[in-house]
């Protein structure tokens, strides 16, 4: 299945490199330091540098080379200035792409945010971080523009919280409520394990459905 989780060491992405490893599924983690490699080696899990601020298309064209999927678990959040937004959550995603695209890889996976439509580049909620907001529409928009078969998960308001596994999704919600790390992990695992899973494009919150019922009974087409 050859998965590469860019971000691995990320809050969601360290949940499901857990979740991939436990069920004992073909990834490597993608990680930006030396020391996270060591360390995830130390733990059985296969990892490789990758930097998606610093390295370059063709550099990343190598590394994704042999990948039959790719998630894209980066993001600075909104919490580290507009220019590093610009350099990582839009730039970083874009050459990733292309990269992807460039390495024959099958199926493209977006961690975006709550909503990345331009018209909620101005409510309350994303008022407050609107650089990263438009770098992650500018970003999907890419992605949807792109030649790959792409998924892309919008998440609500992201807690350490331990997931239930259980959750709601949609295609928009009417309003930004919780959801826990480790839950929107279950959902990229259900959409990187089950091939019916790709082409979708959802919200998600933490919710009453099991996360496998959940993204399988989604329909966005």
């Amino acid at each position: 299945m050859s998965i590469l989780v860019i971000g691995a060491n990320g809050g969601v992405g360290a949940h499901l490199v857990s979740q991939l490893k436990q069920n004992s599924i073909d990834f490597t983690a993608g990680v930006r330091k030396e020391e996270q490699v060591a360390d995830l080696g130390n733990k059985d899990v296969k990892a490789t540098l990758i930097d998606v601020e610093k390295d370059s298309v063709e550099e990343l064209i190598e590394k994704m080379k042999g990948f039959e999927q790719v998630v894209f678990s980066v993001g600075s959040g909104g919490s580290t200035g507009a220019e590093q937004t610009i350099i990582v959550d839009l730039d970083g995603a874009v050459k990733a792409i292309d990269a992807s695209e460039q390495a024959g890889v099958d199926h493209f996976v977006m961690v975006s945010t709550w909503d990345s439509r331009r018209e909620a580049f101005d409510t309350p909620d994303a008022r407050k971080i609107k650089p990263y907001t438009i770098a992650k529409h500018h970003a999907d928009v890419h992605l949807r523009n792109s030649g790959l078969t792409h998924t892309i998960v919008h998440p609500g308001m992201l807690t350490d919280e331990a997931g239930s596994g259980k959750v709601d999704v949609d295609l928009y919600f009417g309003e930004i409520k919780d959801v826990a790390r480790e839950n929107v992990a279950h959902v990229l695992y259900e959409v990187v394990t089950n091939k019916e899973n790709r082409g979708k494009e959802l919200q998600v919150l933490d919710g009453s459905t099991d996360a496998a019922k959940a993204v399988k009974n989604f329909n966005n087409k």
